[in-house]
């Protein structure tokens, strides 16, 4: 069985755009309202980031240096250096490093000193708010990206 085709059997494509179905209409608006959402959610969470920097500034920085702290193993030691967040403490035989606020808000190095510690929760709470609004932040750019490519490639089929 042989397939006999004639020229004149193909007609050329004169239109080079195709007309968008329903289906790619209702996609290509839900895509745009979601990059409008995730848009909205970005502006939220850079006043959130405001907010949180104008409390972490009205909180102050205090200077673990010198300070007397007591470890469930190691036992009571001091403070002995501070480099930003980092912090060495000195116990009687070993020399360890810890990551403020944490490291006092969570309890691992107790402080006899409650204002100090209430100082160190606070300032936690301030940066596990500051990093679950950053990781929302990068979430929504990302899926922004995404929703941009899907309508980028749904208007490349329309054009071919």
């Amino acid at each position: 069985m042989a397939l006999n085709m004639e020229n004149d059997d193909l007609e050329p494509k004169t239109d080079l755009k195709k007309k968008p179905t329903k289906k790619t209409k209702e996609m290509l608006e839900e895509n745009a309202k979601q990059i409008e959402e995730l848009k909205a959610l970005q502006k939220e969470l850079t006043e959130e980031l405001s907010q949180l920097d104008k409390e972490d500034k009205e909180l102050g920085e205090r200077s673990a240096l010198k300070m007397t702290v007591t470890h469930k193993k190691f036992g009571e030691g001091k403070v002995i250096s501070q480099d930003g967040k980092y912090i060495e403490v000195k116990f009687s035989d070993v020399v360890k490093k810890f990551v403020l606020p944490g490291c006092i808000a969570d309890k691992y190095l107790e402080v006899s000193d409650e204002s100090v510690y209430e100082y160190y929760v606070k300032c936690n709470e301030i940066h596990k708010k500051r990093m679950n609004a950053e990781l929302k932040s990068k979430s929504a750019t990302f899926a922004i990206q995404r929703h941009e490519d899907a309508i980028e490639k749904l208007n490349a089929k329309l054009k071919v």
